[in-house]
């Protein structure tokens, strides 16, 4: 499913010793391991500079799109780099402003991993943040409830910051409603 909203994902060129696949202007390696893939896009991730113009940005970020994808293609069922990696293109679609993409994305992460905390609880704030930035801040703030009041006794270091940010953005009335007075 997600493959056909990545662009430009194509097989190349199996004449040389690592097979490569290649995206918008650009060609990865085919490597070893789930684990190296996922490190290698996140590499690709980090060295890319996004421009300030719209197109340039989200050339460049449909090039690290690809970079991703490969982790999905070729180790679909690897429970610990392909959620990653899935949540990875889900930040991505974030950063090109592509909202209702991101929030497909980590509803589609919340089904297909159903045994994976951290990225349930990076669902959640991905999908409030980009309700947020449609408009529609009531939804946002469920999902943001939902992240606390699920992860909110977490001791994982990773999900706390991620219930934190959503607390930041949760903030409950700070006068009683009507119905609560009476």
């Amino acid at each position: 499913m997600l493959g056909a909203m990545t662009p430009g994902c194509a097989w190349i060129k199996g004449a040389g010793t690592i097979p490569r696949i290649t995206g918008p202007d650009v060609v990865f390696p085919r490597l070893d391991s789930a684990r190296e893939q996922f490190f290698y896009a996140r590499q690709v991730d980090e060295r890319t500079l996004v421009g300030r113009k719209t197109e340039e940005r989200d050339v460049r970020l449909s090039q690290v799109i690809v970079a991703y994808q490969m982790v999905l293609d070729h180790f679909p069922d690897d429970q610990l780099y392909a959620p990653l990696a899935l949540a990875s293109i889900g930040n991505c679609y974030y950063r090109m402003r592509e909202y209702r993409g991101t929030i497909r994305i980590f509803k589609n992460i919340q089904e297909r991993y159903p045994c994976y905390p951290f990225v349930h609880a990076e669902a959640e704030w991905m999908i409030g943040r980009s309700l947020d930035d449609l408009g529609d801040s009531r939804e946002a703030k469920r999902h943001y409830k939902l992240c606390i009041d699920t992860f909110g006794h977490s001791r994982n270091e990773a999900i706390k910051m991620l219930v934190a940010l959503c607390k930041q953005r949760y903030i409950e009335p700070s006068v009683p409603s009507r119905r609560a007075r009476r």
